[in-house]
């Protein structure tokens, strides 16, 4: 039940992280709003690429490539072992709501609304989706490193 329980909570993590980059996205496409004047705009731009703009003008790949990852990395997720730590599915819920948001996106309208930009760098313009990707992966990166911790049992599978 405990189980059931976290994937139940983190479930509804990831609902409210594609509803919060959804509805970000929605009320700030086509706009420009100065946060912080030379520092932080919020400035709506169409991106038809990955991050950076990898890839640009390659949405029906980066689809195919975003949904081929989802059904892989949830297969791996029903049959591998894992102890569903709190820091793990956080890391995943963050992960599927920036795809699924971008995802979304890329089917709705052929590209990804973008709107934060940190124009003090002349940083790329990103949106949530985009932070939800970043933090997830890191997060993931941070548990398999350091939490990850073979037990005696998944040892005496090995041999």
């Amino acid at each position: 039940m405990k189980k059931n329980y976290k994937i139940i909570l983190y479930s509804c993590v990831f609902i409210l992280l594609i509803i919060v980059d959804l509805l970000t996205k929605f009320l700030l496409d086509g706009k420009e709003i100065t946060l912080i004047s030379g520092v932080l705009s919020l400035t709506s731009s169409h991106n038809t690429g990955a991050g950076f703009s990898i890839l640009n003008n390659q949405t029906l790949f980066l689809t195919i490539i975003t949904i081929a990852f989802l059904i892989i990395f949830t297969l791996f997720n029903i049959f591998e072992k894992f102890k569903f730590s709190h820091l793990y599915l956080i890391s995943i819920s963050l992960i599927y709501a920036g795809a699924v948001g971008n995802l979304i996106d890329r089917i709705a309208f052929g590209y990804v609304r973008d709107f934060i930009y940190f124009e003090l760098i002349n940083f790329p313009i990103f949106n949530v989706a985009d932070i939800c990707l970043t933090i997830g992966v890191i997060l993931f990166a941070i548990y398999f490193l350091f939490f990850n911790k073979p037990t005696k049992e998944d040892n005496n599978n090995a041999k």
